[in-house]
C-alpha cells in the first residue's frame, strides 16, 4: 500500500498541471501572432513610397502634356491635365520644381484664357512657395504676365503668414500703388459668327501712339492656307480698328495676333504673339470638323506664324521676267549704224521692243540687291548692270519699290530717214532710277508694272525711258 501511495505522489509529481499546459499553448499563439505581425507589417511603408514615386512620374507627364497642349492651343485639355496633376500633388505632399512650374503653367493659363489676373496671381504664390527660385518660362512669357508675376512677389514678400486656406483670393497689395495702365489695349470678341465679318479694335496711347508708324492684324483660320496680314486704320485719337472678312471667319477657331510697328518696320508693341495667338471660337460654320488648328509651332505662312517679326512669311530671292518699250532723246552725237555719213537731228527715238531679266537677292523684307539684263532681241543691242531696291510700301498685296543702278552696255533706237530706216547705238554707260508696283496674285507670284528712267554716257549719250510688264516671282 505504501508502495503505491509513492508511485503515484512521484505520477503526480512528473505529469505537467492543466494550467502550465494551457500557459504553453498561449505563449506559442502569441509567438506565432509577432512573427506574423513582423513579416506582413515592413512591405506597407515601402507600398507608399512606391506610389509617391508613381505620383511624382505622373505629374510629370501631366505637365509634359499641358505644355504641349498649351502650344497646341488646345486650352482646355491643358487645363485639365494641370488640374489632374495639382490634384496629385495635394494628395501624396509633392513639394518640389517640378510642382511649382505646374502652378506656373496654370497662371498663364488663367490669364491667357479667362483673363483672370487674380487668379494667376494665386498660382504664382502658390509657386513661390514651393519653390523661391521659380521663374517664368520665357517663350512663352510677355509682359503683361510678367507683371503679374511681380506682384505675386511682392504680396508673397509683404505677407507676414501663409493666406487663409478659406479664401483663395491673394491678399491686396497695399504696398505699392497698381503698376500704370497699358499703352496698349485690347478687348478679344468672345466669339465669331461663321461667314461675318469679325471686326478687330485696339487702344494705343501715349509715348507709343506718337512712335508708332503702322498697326498690324495678323490672323488664319480654316480657309486660310497662310497668314493674312491687314492694315489696322485709325478711327479717332488713340483707336486703330480692322475688319476680318467674313469668307475667312470660318471653322472651328480663328487665330490672331496685333504688331505695332515703327517707321523702320521694327515692332515696337504687341498684343499677343506668333506662338501665343488670341483664339476666337466660330459659331456656325459648316467647315467646323475640318479647321486646321494652329500648331505650336506657329501660324506663319507654310505652316508657321513663325517668330516676333513673321520670318516665315519673308521671301529672299526674286526673279523678273518682263517686255517692254521706250524711247529717248538723242543728240548729234548719235550716228546711223548703216548709213553713217548721214546726218542726224537731235530729238526723241522709240525703242520699239526689250525684254528685261531681273535676280534679287533680299538682305531684309525692305532692302534688295540685285542684277539685270535688257536686252533688244530684233535689232540686237544689251546693257547689263546692278541696282538697289528699296520697298517703301507693303499693303494687303500690293507694294511699291525704288530702285537705283548703274551699269555698261548700249541702247538701240530707231530712226526713221523717210525712205530709209536705221538705227544708233547710245552708250556705252549708264545710270538708272525707277520704280516698280507690284500686284501678288499668288503666295509666290505677282504682276509688275515698272517704268524706268536710263541716262545713257558715253561717246552717244542720250536720256532714255522704258516701260516694262512682267512676272515676278519671289521665293
Amino acid at each position: 500500500m505504501r508502495q503505491q501511495r509513492r508511485q503515484l505522489a512521484t505520477s503526480r509529481e512528473r505529469a505537467p498541471s492543466l494550467t502550465t499546459r494551457v500557459g504553453a499553448r498561449a505563449v506559442g499563439l502569441l509567438l506565432l501572432t509577432a512573427a506574423a505581425t513582423l513579416t506582413l507589417a515592413p512591405p506597407r511603408p515601402a507600398c507608399a513610397q512606391r506610389n509617391a514615386y508613381q505620383a511624382e512620374g505622373e505629374v510629370e507627364r501631366l505637365l509634359k502634356d499641358a505644355r504641349a497642349y498649351y502650344e497646341n492651343l488646345e486650352l482646355e485639355s491643358a487645363d485639365e491635365a494641370l488640374s489632374r496633376a495639382i490634384g496629385l500633388g495635394k494628395r501624396w505632399g509633392i513639394r518640389n520644381r517640378m510642382m511649382a512650374d505646374t502652378y506656373i503653367l496654370r497662371g498663364i493659363l488663367v490669364q491667357v484664357r479667362d483673363q483672370n489676373a487674380q487668379g494667376a496671381i494665386a498660382d504664382f504664390i502658390e509657386a513661390l512657395k514651393i519653390d523661391e527660385r521659380a521663374k517664368l518660362d520665357p517663350m512663352i512669357s510677355n509682359p503683361s504676365l510678367e507683371r503679374l508675376f511681380r506682384r505675386a512677389e511682392r504680396q508673397l514678400q509683404d505677407s507676414p503668414r501663409p493666406p487663409d486656406r478659406r479664401d483663395e483670393r491673394p491678399p491686396p497689395d497695399r504696398r505699392d500703388e497698381p503698376p500704370p495702365p497699358d499703352p496698349i489695349r485690347h478687348r478679344a470678341p468672345r466669339v465669331a459668327k461663321g461667314g461675318e465679318v469679325l471686326p478687330v479694335a485696339v487702344e494705343i496711347k501715349g509715348e507709343l501712339n506718337q512712335r508708332l508708324y503702322r498697326v498690324y492684324l495678323f490672323y488664319r483660320s480654316a480657309r486660310a492656307e497662310q497668314v493674312q496680314r491687314l492694315e489696322m486704320l485709325p478711327k479717332g485719337q488713340d483707336a486703330f480698328k480692322a475688319e476680318i472678312p467674313g469668307r475667312f471667319v470660318a471653322g472651328r477657331s480663328l487665330s490672331y495676333y496685333i504688331n505695332v510697328e515703327d517707321r523702320r518696320g521694327q515692332v515696337i508693341a504687341s498684343v499677343r504673339s506668333p506662338r501665343d495667338p488670341i483664339e476666337v471660337p466660330v459659331e456656325g460654320d459648316t467647315l467646323g470638323d475640318l479647321d486646321k488648328i494652329p500648331s505650336g509651332e506657329g501660324l506663319g505662312e507654310g505652316g508657321g506664324w513663325g517668330d516676333e517679326d513673321d520670318k516665315a512669311a519673308r521671301k529672299y530671292v526674286s526673279i523678273g521676267v518682263s517686255v517692254g518699250t521706250g524711247g529717248g532723246f538723242i543728240t548729234d552725237l548719235a550716228t546711223p549704224v548703216n548709213t553713217k555719213s548721214t546726218n542726224i537731228s537731235p530729238g526723241f527715238a522709240v525703242t520699239p521692243f526689250h525684254t528685261l531679266l531681273e535676280l534679287d537677292f533680299w538682305a531684309t523684307e525692305w532692302l534688295g540687291l540685285g542684277a539685270f539684263a535688257r536686252l533688244q532681241i530684233v535689232e540686237w543691242a544689251h546693257l547689263e548692270g546692278g541696282r538697289l531696291k528699296f520697298r517703301v510700301v507693303d499693303n494687303k498685296g500690293h507694294q511699291l519699290f525704288l530702285r537705283a543702278g548703274g551699269g555698261v552696255g548700249r541702247v538701240r533706237h530707231l530712226i526713221d530717214f523717210g525712205d530709209v530706216l536705221d538705227t544708233t547705238l547710245e552708250g556705252p554707260y549708264f545710270y538708272t532710277l525707277g520704280l516698280r508696283y507690284l500686284y501678288n496674285f499668288s503666295k509666290y507670284a505677282g504682276f509688275a508694272v515698272t517704268p524706268d528712267f536710263l541716262h545713257m554716257i558715253g561717246d552717244s549719250p542720250s536720256q532714255q525711258i522704258d516701260l516694262n510688264l512682267g512676272v515676278i516671282f519671289s521665293f
